[in-house]
């Protein structure tokens, strides 16, 4: 089965990939959903960390102490911090609003990072991408309706959740550059666990073995959707697989319909619409960038290359 899957041609693999992880993640979102009925937001979070650190350690560890040696802990702290912050929004936003309401704000998470890498990163945001923030923060208002009597305070958890994770995303991108990925994995969950059980000890009640079971279900879900991830972008390119994400709306749909009851807003097609049309914008468009830039790259040393003489010719 192995070899007959990795004998397949890599935009059908990242098909795959990208499906699993679409899927994982709406089940994820369940799982959480039908915790916090039981247990408040905070608590699952750190019970979703927990297990998560659980699960992880024993293969992060296989390679020995080594990988975890850093000279930048404090980045590391900060990622932890941030992260801390976006799954306590995003559980909360679960336990208090309908499940594809939730999902499609926060499917503004590259809308963030667009605006926070030029502000912290100096990146440049030409007047395309500027039109296309916009109208995703416009697919954001026709959501919410600001005004109306549907909006709710709930409103604002997947948005700040969907701000922590991008400035979460700036943190990876920093780490990436000069630590071991099985670092960066290993010590958000080594720090965040200790981190999320603080405002859990407030909120803390005697969870049943149901709730156990669902939080030990969620974390194994949110790890396979991680990993699915992580395989997908590696056998193909990330603005072809950045789009299965947004199929998590459509299954997330369903189960909240057949589950919970939830019929979703007509306000919520088109406003999904707009967020998720200017987020694949951006991504397509950074991919652009990034092939362009390569290109350059490789036309710089190839023309530095004809210019070094062969090492015959050079003299001594």
């Amino acid at each position: 089965m192995r070899e007959w899957f990795n004998g397949l041609p890599p935009y059908l693999q990242a098909t795959a990939f990208g499906l699993m992880a679409s899927i994982s993640a709406a089940i994820f979102s369940v799982f959480v959903r039908l915790a916090t009925e039981h247990i408040d937001p905070l608590q699952a979070v750190f019970l979703r960390n927990f297990f998560g650190l659980l699960f992880i350690a024993p293969i992060a560890l296989r390679a020995g102490l080594t990988p975890l040696k850093t000279k930048r802990f404090p980045m590391f702290c900060l990622r932890a911090v941030l992260s801390m912050g976006a799954m306590s929004f995003w559980f909360s936003a679960i336990a208090y609003m309908p499940l594809a309401e939730a999902t499609a704000l926060n499917f503004t998470v590259p809308l963030f990072g667009t605006i926070l890498a030029a502000i912290f990163l100096g990146e440049k945001v030409r007047k395309y991408r500027i039109a296309a923030l916009l109208v995703g923060f416009g697919g954001v208002l026709v959501i919410i309706r600001p005004g109306s009597e549907t909006v709710q305070l709930a409103s604002l958890f997947p948005i700040a959740a969907a701000i922590c994770m991008a400035s979460a995303g700036l943190t990876i991108k920093s780490l990436s550059r000069t630590e071991n990925p099985t670092a960066i994995i290993l010590y958000m969950m080594m720090l965040t666990t200790p981190l999320t059980l603080i405002p859990a000890l407030f909120v803390w009640e005697t969870p049943s073995l149901e709730v156990l079971g669902l939080m030990v279900a969620g974390a194994f879900m949110a790890n396979i959707t991680q990993l699915c991830n992580t395989n997908a972008f590696r056998v193909y390119d990330y603005s072809f697989v950045i789009g299965f994400n947004y199929l998590r709306l459509p299954f997330v749909v369903g189960i909240a319909l057949v589950m919970f009851g939830e019929v979703p807003e007509i306000w919520l097609v088109p406003g999904a619409a707009l967020i998720i049309g200017s987020a694949l914008y951006i991504a397509r468009r950074e991919a652009k960038l990034n092939r362009e830039a390569n290109r350059i790259k490789r036309g710089l040393s190839a023309t530095a290359s004809d210019l070094d003489p062969p090492p015959s010719n050079r003299k001594s």
